[in-house]
């Protein structure tokens, strides 16, 4: 049996999550940058999110010394696009 505030707590830790994780990323992107990554998450671009993710891990990590720039952000794109393996079914 389960308490119905047991989900809400949940939710608001996910909530959290994601508040810290917007800090982050205002704090290691450029405004470029984050303005890059927000028009890919818009379109559905799953390499965004995953990106998004490493960056957010990195910063919780101290891996992460100087913000990101545009130009930093778009070859990582590049080598995590190139690096997804595609699957290809053939008829």
């Amino acid at each position: 049996m389960s308490l119905p505030y047991q989900g809400s707590s949940d939710e608001e830790k996910k909530k959290e999550l994601e508040a810290l994780k917007e800090k982050y990323l205002r704090i290691y992107l450029t405004p470029e940058a984050r303005y890059r990554l927000n028009n890919l998450k818009l379109v559905g671009n799953q390499t965004a999110l995953l990106l998004e993710d490493q960056i957010f891990q990195l910063a919780l990590q101290g891996k992460l010394d100087h913000q990101i720039t545009d130009e930093e952000l778009k070859e990582l794109l590049i080598k995590l696009q190139n690096s997804r393996k595609e699957i290809r079914i053939r008829w």
